[in-house]
C-alpha cells in the first residue's frame, strides 16, 4: 500500500461517516434564514403599526359612543348648550375630564394625540386622532396618518 491509497481511503472513511456540514451546505443555510428574515422583519414591523392605529381607532369609536351618550344627557354635544363658540377638547388628559368614562390606557404611553371639535350650536362634532403631537386638523378632510370621525359616524383613515 502507497501513501496515495492510504489517504484516499481515510478520506472515503470520513465521508461515510457523515459528521458535520461542508463550507456550502452552511452558507446555502445561511442565506436562506437572510432571505426568510428579510420578508418577515418587514411583516412584523407593519403589524405593529397597524395595531397602534387599530387602538386609536378604538379609541375614537368609543369617544364617539360617549359623546351620543352626552348628547342624550344634555341635549348638546359639549356643555354649555348655547351658541357662543366652537369649542375643542384636545389631549387625552382633557377629554377624560370633559369624558370621564373614557378609559383610553395608560395616558402617558398613548402614541395619538387626540381632538374632538364641537360645532358653534353644538349639534356636530369631529373626533379625530393623529400620531404626531398636536397635528390633528380640523374639518371633515383627513390628513395623512389621521384617524377621524364625525356625529354621522362618517370615517376617514380607518
Amino acid at each position: 500500500m502507497n501513501i496515495i491509497t492510504t489517504m484516499s481511503e481515510a478520506n472515503r472513511l470520513n465521508r461515510s461517516h457523515g459528521k458535520g456540514f461542508t463550507l456550502v451546505e452552511l452558507l446555502i443555510t445561511m442565506a436562506v434564514i437572510g432571505i426568510l428574515s428579510a420578508i418577515a422583519v418587514p411583516m412584523f414591523l407593519g403589524q405593529r403599526v397597524k395595531a397602534q392605529r387599530a387602538e386609536a381607532a378604538q379609541n375614537i369609536q368609543s369617544l364617539r359612543l360617549l359623546m351620543e351618550q352626552y348628547y342624550n344627557e344634555n341635549g348638546c354635544y359639549y356643555a354649555p348648550c348655547s351658541t357662543l363658540t366652537d369649542q375643542a377638547v384636545t389631549g387625552a388628559a382633557n377629554i377624560m375630564t370633559f369624558l370621564p368614562a373614557w378609559k383610553p390606557g395608560n395616558t402617558s404611553g398613548l402614541l395619538f394625540n387626540y381632538r374632538i371639535e364641537v360645532n358653534t350650536n353644538r349639534t356636530t362634532y369631529n373626533i379625530g386622532a393623529n400620531m404626531q403631537p398636536n397635528t390633528v386638523s380640523t374639518g371633515a378632510s383627513c390628513a395623512s396618518g389621521e384617524i377621524k370621525i364625525d356625529n354621522n359616524n362618517n370615517k376617514c383613515g380607518f
